[in-house]
């Protein structure tokens, strides 16, 4: 090919010769003129022969520039566009551009590949192969941000709340197999759902973005992961596996209002029962505060005694027995009014202050029974399910009914069913030491189901309280009677006394007597008093 390095050494070494030969020739002419007693005759050769070899010499100069810029355009041309150079060209330099740009190609398309792992990487969690919490940011801002008001998403939140306590007890690698277990189980109720996706974004929450309305989602989505939670519960004999929390993305929200609501449904989920969901659809003043907010005023309560005790007493219609007085707890805010109740204890089960509250509530109580000068009455305290999660409480509460047994004799303490079905262990063993100190027990909002029957045999509590819907479903409700009656009757015969809440009407009250109930609790004996005001329960209804 012309303009290759091999022509342009050719020209060269011809341009060399011709020089010589311009020297060398006359110079041979010369002496041979010489010899031949010539006058001057090598002039005549010399001059015309390296005039020739300058003309040669700047002819195949500028050949050679000629002909180097054609070949440097040719190379710029294979560069610019190697993908036209046909396969099968014979051209050399042409195949070595081709298999050039081919290999760089190559690398090119393993490097994108590789930069697209990374890509995926950094928004993948380690450990459950979920989206991390850059990836859940992201996508959040972008939901967000759409202009689409049609499109609708809910945010699930689910917090492992078993982690910390699995880490201690059986090791970090129980603990990554326990997460790597809820990861699985999430995704097993979210495959169904176009669109879902989960993210890990922190040690032990998990949040996942669902199309759809949140209402009909919570429902189905909470009870489906909830029965799922139960069952691996069960077969790893755990007290609880996990809470769940759902809310709406709200357009033109920020992410943080969005994850304080969800997080404030996720807290009271985790002051019910086991493995509950809940959900909030939108903020409240309450709720807009961060946590060191919650964890200032909550102190404040504490260290001031800012807890407002009232009563709502029973109706016992069996004049033997003893009179029954159920105790609440108010939290006033600073706006007059009363934080709800459900909000405070879950924002002490995620602050960790839940006991701290508790042996609070139950120091004031005993100290204002003490002073209530009500001969024959008994004091029902209602305990959260964090007292069962907490051996240190139960100790607690141990020495305290020893040092008060004047008082202690006249307690009731009472526990949710929902909280006593799940975590029946740790309920036995504090019910034992609640009748051990000499204090009774009772099993509130009891009814659910037929399991309830299996409950009443092993705890044997002294009071039951019947759930106030059924008591609400009486009138119109034959079946719902016949259950009621049952339930009155084997709770009866196991030494049992019955104590129906949420009597609201006399048509109610007067269905329970003729069912033997023992006794009645509802607006419609007693709205709640401060307990501090309390003398007792007047004579007539």
């Amino acid at each position: 090919m012309r303009g290759t390095p091999s022509f342009t050494t050719a020209l060269l070494s011809v341009a060399v010769v011709l020089i010589l030969l311009s020297f060398i020739l006359p110079w041979q002419w010369a002496h041979w003129s010489m010899a031949q007693q010539l006058p001057y005759p090598w002039l005549m050769i010399a001059v015309p022969f390296a005039l020739l070899s300058l003309l040669s010499c700047g002819w195949l100069y500028i050949r050679y520039r000629r002909q180097q810029h054609a070949f440097q355009q040719h190379v710029q041309s294979l560069l610019h566009a190697p993908e036209e150079i046909m396969p099968d060209s014979t051209e050399l330099l042409a195949q070595d551009v081709l298999a050039l740009f081919q290999r760089l190609q190559a690398q090119q398309t393993e490097l994108q590949q590789k930069l697209e792992e990374a890509r995926l990487q950094s928004q993948r969690d380690s450990l459950t192969t979920l989206g991390n919490r850059f990836a859940f940011r992201h996508q959040l801002s972008e939901l967000l941000a759409s202009d689409n008001r049609l499109a609708t998403t809910t945010l699930m939140l689910i917090r492992a709340s078993a982690l910390q306590d699995i880490n201690s007890r059986h090791g970090f690698q129980a603990g990554d197999q326990y997460l790597q277990d809820i990861s699985r189980l999430i995704r097993k109720v979210i495959q169904s759902r176009m669109g879902a996706q989960a993210y890990r974004i922190s040690g032990s929450d998990i949040a996942v973005l669902v199309p759809g309305q949140c209402e009909p989602l919570a429902h189905t989505m909470g009870n489906e992961l909830r029965q799922e939670l139960f069952h691996y519960q069960d077969v790893h004999e755990l007290d609880c596996v996990a809470y769940i929390g759902f809310t709406q993305l709200l357009p033109g929200q920020s992410p943080e209002s969005i994850l304080i609501r969800a997080d404030s449904a996720l807290a009271q989920a985790q002051s019910g029962e086991p493995n509950s969901w809940r959900m909030v659809l939108k903020n409240s003043d309450d709720e807009d505060m961060g946590e060191s907010q919650w964890r200032q005023r909550l102190q404040s309560m504490l260290d001031n005694d800012r807890i407002l005790l009232v009563v709502q007493p029973a109706r016992l219609l069996k004049p033997a027995l003893p009179g029954y007085n159920e105790i609440f707890t108010h939290f006033p805010n600073e706006s007059g009014g009363v934080y709800p109740a459900s909000t405070v204890f879950a924002m002490l089960q995620r602050l960790g202050m839940s006991m701290l509250f508790e042996q609070k509530i139950i120091e004031m109580i005993l100290d204002q029974v003490a002073k209530c000068d009500l001969s024959g009455q008994r004091w029902a305290i209602n305990l959260t399910p964090a007292s069962l999660q907490q051996g240190a409480f139960i100790i607690w509460l141990e020495r305290v009914l020893m040092r008060h047994q004047h008082i202690t004799a006249n307690l009731v303490f009472e526990l949710d069913e929902h909280v006593l079905e799940h975590q029946l262990g740790n309920g036995k063993r504090l019910l034992e030491m609640i009748r051990r100190s000499g204090a009774r027990s009772a099993i509130s909002r009891f009814g659910h189901g037929y399991g309830s029957f299996r409950l009443l045999k092993d705890i044997k509590p002294d009071y039951v309280k019947l759930d106030p819907e059924l008591v609400r479903q009486l009138k119109d409700d034959n079946a719902n009677q016949q259950f009621v009656r049952m339930i009155i009757d084997l709770a009866q015969r196991l030494g049992c006394h019955v104590v129906a809440e949420g009597v609201e009407t006399e048509e109610q009250k007067q269905i329970l007597e003729t069912m033997y109930v023992d006794g009645v609790q509802g607006y419609l004996v007693s709205k709640p008093l401060p307990l501090a005001e309390f003398k007792g329960l007047v004579s007539s209804v």
